[in-house]
């Protein structure tokens, strides 16, 4: 029963991305525009799902104005199961408008999983993934925003490259 459980996680990720987003569709009359002068949005703080920048929490912010620093990850931990991930991408942003940046991103990500068996030896995978790749970005109030890219990942537990998606959703503060 606990492995179906775990298979759901994605799915419940997911399911929180669309409920953040939903309750972030507040007032309708509020200025959604990346390029404001009286409010810069300097930094992030929300929840991101993908092999590069990390799987659950994420904070991004801008040290240079055309660069995002993003840095995620979560902590999943049963007494049979640990597992924690850490990912951190670099965002050049190509194009911006007033509710849409376009960026190039670069990243690695470390994953850990241990299967701690009472009768087995415990079972070890620890790898880091690298890739690039481009991503766009919408301003969907004045404050939330959804993320989507598309990465060429090296995975290091099975040395594929292949390319993969990552989504996100942030508020600004």
């Amino acid at each position: 029963m606990r492995d179906g459980s775990r298979r759901g996680r994605p799915a419940r990720l997911l399911a929180l991305l669309v409920v953040i987003l939903l309750l972030g569709a507040g007032p309708a009359a509020a200025v959604k525009d990346w390029n404001r002068l009286d409010d810069r949005m300097q930094g992030a703080i929300g929840l991101h799902l993908g092999k590069l920048g990390g799987i659950g929490l994420a904070y991004k912010y801008p040290p240079i104005w055309w660069l995002n620093v993003q840095v995620g990850g979560g902590i999943w931990h049963t007494d049979k199961d640990k597992r924690h991930n850490l990912g951190f991408e670099a965002q050049y942003i190509l194009r911006q408008d007033s509710q849409l940046r376009l960026f190039l991103a670069a990243g690695a990500g470390y994953f850990y999983h241990k299967k701690v068996r009472d009768d087995e030896p415990d079972e070890l995978k620890d790898y880091w993934n690298t890739g690039f790749g481009i991503g766009v970005e919408w301003l969907q109030t004045d404050r939330i925003s959804i993320q989507v890219e598309g990465d060429f990942t090296h995975e290091g537990d099975d040395q594929d490259f292949i390319f993969l998606p990552q989504v996100g959703a942030f508020f600004y503060f």
